[in-house]
């Protein structure tokens, strides 16, 4: 036996207990109660900090096998082919002439397959001209006008020789996507009358397209949970077979006329399950409605979820991608279409575009992550974690149908208002930064530079908007828009100065919370050389913030150094007519004395940041008029 067969790493070593894992926890959190380490997800999912085999009994058994129900661990007993999903682009064909050099450039330098969103059906010719479209698959996603697009691309396929046979790619229809914005601006049941027939007769003439796509980016994008994102998925599903199978075509014909885009972000492992928990239900859903095994599994894409991309500090925006496109391969994803990082400045450029695909291509050939089925496949925290979103989703899915169908639900305001309801705890947990935004809510960098181009994209975030879409730090950057129009007229942000007490040591931590506190809202924190050592008497700190510039003030230091000077600081600070004071902490039993001394708010770990920055900046005469949230 060879020296590699005998090695046993963990031989010598006995398995650990769930009780000695939680002890060396306790060892960890100093006397915190082990119940502050559980978090929630937005579909009420307890997450606790440890997972043992015991902690989901039977996940791992019903997760199956790559290929076979419930197809959990993957829609195909074997790997993607050299590792690779395929990588789908996107491109708008405003101008004709530079959507085909947009669309010929992705092709050639590494996507598999395009996205013509809203294509017009006068240009369609020129915008695909030079590509080989029985080698490319092109997929037209035009709305409620999904008929004439689909014609439109036919008509080029015509013109340029491709037999139907040979004929890639997809027509898009997906009628019931516009309803939860505009739940009255469709006659939904003529559009799911045409998707029918569209699906029967592209299943009769083109055997390599899909007629009809089930995309939960509208949910995605106006803040649904997971589970909420799921049902839809569901719902929508099966209001397209029934359309189809109103049409004459069977079910197992149907189902391979659908393909699924689902959304990844930056929560990898939440992402992870969410693909693997799709393809579960999708398989329950299908078979339910009598589809032999063989349609049951479905092709499903992944996108990366544009609520959690920034327009502040948009470098950040790389390793969200990443981490979503991350999830999208180790999830099992079919193919993934990437945001770059400056998708929300107005014009984004072509280092975003060449970055968006290089991710992909990076983690397919370099990290090899896509050799592996379903490599997340047994964690405990994964597989509990897919299970209770199966869960969750086909709960959700079972009230929409009891609701009359989809297509009702959506009409009816029962999709909207539940989706609502989420969108409220998500953005409540955004304000109080337990869903921290780094480089926005978190680490701004105030005086960062545009990137490469003029213009800060405030217009097509409010465009965004008005189509119902959410971000989660549209709220954060509203302040900083309105400080940034400060800047302009007065030639510098608004300041707060940072009294600071005692020894270096006894003020430093918090200094510098207060620093990025304010500075996420676009104020300036500033101090003195005295205040950087920290101040010995009032009168020197009342005399530098004069000099300063600031017209609020916060006092930083630690509890035993507030105990001793806070309150007369605080006093003197109110006398020379500060207009607002702060402290940084938690005061505990000397609120009331400090309150009365002139501290007007404390800021510490759990409050309401953006709340605390909107008075702040009311206090200093800051408008934000137009750049109020304004869903």
């Amino acid at each position: 036996m060879s020296a590699r067969a005998e090695a046993n790493l963990a031989g010598d070593f006995p398995p650990a207990t769930e009780e000695q894992w939680l002890a060396a926890v306790d060892s960890v959190i100093k006397g915190k109660p082990f119940e502050s380490l559980v978090s929630t997800t937005a579909d009420g999912i307890t997450v606790p900090p440890l997972y043992v085999r015991e902690s989901s009994p039977g996940a791992r058994d019903e997760a199956g096998f790559p290929g076979a129900a419930p197809f959990t661990r993957g829609s195909f007993p074997h790997s993607r082919p050299n590792g690779a999903w395929d990588v789908r682009g996107v491109v708008v064909p405003g101008d004709a002439g530079e959507a085909n050099r947009r669309l010929l450039d992705d092709l050639e330098r590494g996507a598999t397959s395009v996205v013509l969103d809203h294509p017009d059906p006068a240009t369609l010719g020129a915008v695909l001209d030079g590509v080989y479209l029985d080698l490319a698959p092109i997929v037209v996603r035009a709305g409620d006008d999904f008929v004439a697009a689909s014609r439109a691309l036919e008509a080029v396929w015509a013109e340029r020789g491709v037999h139907p046979s040979d004929a890639l790619g997809g027509f898009g229809a997906d009628p019931l996507a516009s309803l939860l914005g505009e739940p009255g601006s469709s006659d939904v049941s003529s559009l799911l009358a045409e998707l029918g027939t569209l699906a029967a007769r592209t299943a009769e003439t083109y055997p390599k397209v899909r007629a009809v796509s089930v995309s939960t980016l509208a949910y995605v994008d106006a803040g649904a949970s997971e589970g909420q994102e799921l049902a839809a998925m569901l719902s929508t599903g099966a209001a397209y077979l029934r359309a189809m199978s109103d049409a004459g075509m069977s079910v197992d014909d149907a189902c391979r006329q659908i393909e699924v885009t689902v959304g990844v972000d930056a929560d990898v492992f939440t992402s992870i399950a969410k693909l693997r928990a799709a393809r579960r239900v999708w398989g329950a859903m299908a078979a339910a409605c009598g589809a032999s095994p063989s349609a049951q599994a479905p092709s499903i894409y992944a996108h990366t979820a544009r609520r959690m991309l920034t327009r502040r500090d948009p470098w950040v925006n790389l390793l969200r991608v990443t981490a979503a496109t991350f999830a999208a391969g180790v999830g099992g994803a079919d193919g993934l279409t990437t945001h770059e990082f400056d998708a929300l400045l107005d014009q984004p450029g072509e280092l975003g575009h060449r970055m968006a695909r290089n991710t992909q291509l990076l983690l397919q050939e370099e990290s090899n992550i896509g050799r592996v089925l379903d490599p997340a496949g047994g964690s405990g925290y994964v597989e509990s974690l897919t299970d209770e979103l199966a869960t969750v989703a086909w709960s959700k899915f079972g009230e929409f149908e009891a609701a009359g169908g989809f297509p009702a639900a959506l009409i009816d305001g029962i999709v909207g208002d539940a989706i609502a309801e989420v969108r409220s705890q998500r953005m409540r947990q955004v304000a109080t930064r337990q869903r921290p935004i780094t480089g926005v809510s978190e680490f701004p960098n105030l005086f960062e530079e545009p990137v490469g181009r003029s213009g800060d994209g405030t217009a097509a975030a409010a465009g965004a908007e008005r189509a119902g879409i959410v971000r989660w730090a549209e709220d954060f950057e509203a302040l900083r828009d309105a400080a940034d129009a400060y800047r302009t007229v007065n030639g510098s942000y608004p300041r707060v100065f940072l009294v600071n007490l005692g020894p270096v040591s006894a003020h430093t931590a918090r200094a510098t919370y207060a620093k990025n506190f304010f500075e996420v809202g676009g104020i300036e924190a500033v101090t003195s050389q005295r205040g950087t050592f920290g101040f010995a008497t009032p009168t020197d700190a009342v005399e530098d913030l004069a000099a300063s510039g600031a017209a609020i003030a916060c006092i930083c230091s630690s509890d035993a150094v507030y105990a001793e000077s806070a309150e007369e600081f605080a006093k003197a600070l109110t006398a020379a007519g500060v207009t607002r004071i702060y402290l940084a902490g938690n005061p505990g039993d000397r609120r009331e004395a400090e309150t009365a001394a002139g501290v007007h708010e404390f800021i510490g770990v759990g409050a309401d940041v953006l709340d605390v920055l909107r008075r702040a900046h009311d206090a200093l005469g800051l408008d934000r008029t137009e750049t109020e949230d304004v869903r």
